[in-house]
């Protein structure tokens, strides 16, 4: 008889230990460009609906966790912050890489969750990123945390 007392507030705290990255009302996305070998050379650029917003909320919004959490050792593409409207920023590092792979990992508010983009997402992507001045993206295979 006690644990059905119980049962509501056990539903409640799993759902609350539950991670959602639905991205709703970005006003804009700030992207750090990572380049070279050291976090000092950052490029920044602010994206707003008019030039490629959606594509980084669809990619957030579409991307699916990574079973067996590992953290991401490869250096990321860039750094992105999405500005949301009277909520808390979220912010990740993004990796696409020529071979068709996508990743990000939250940094906040959810610390470290690793997610796979879909093909679809990662394409769109790879073509903003080609429209791009001076920014490639990454070579090779993404590298895991063993």
């Amino acid at each position: 008889m006690r644990l059905i007392g119980w049962v509501p507030m056990l539903i409640l705290i799993l759902c609350s230990g539950c991670s959602s990255i639905t991205i709703e009302d970005a006003e804009t996305v700030r992207l750090d460009y990572w380049s070279g070998e050291v976090t000092e050379e950052i490029r920044e650029e602010y994206i707003d609906e008019n030039n490629g917003l959606d594509y980084f909320v669809d990619a957030v919004n579409a991307a699916e966790e990574v079973t067996g959490q590992r953290v991401i050792t490869t250096r990321p593409l860039l750094s992105l912050e999405f500005v949301m409207e009277d909520k808390e920023n979220r912010n990740y590092h993004l990796w696409v890489t020529d071979r068709g792979e996508g990743f990000i990992q939250s940094l906040q508010p959810h610390k470290s969750l690793t997610y796979r983009l879909g093909p679809d997402s990662v394409k769109e992507l790879k073509d903003f990123f080609e429209t791009k001045e001076s920014v490639e993206v990454l070579k090779g295979e993404i590298e895991f945390e063993q």
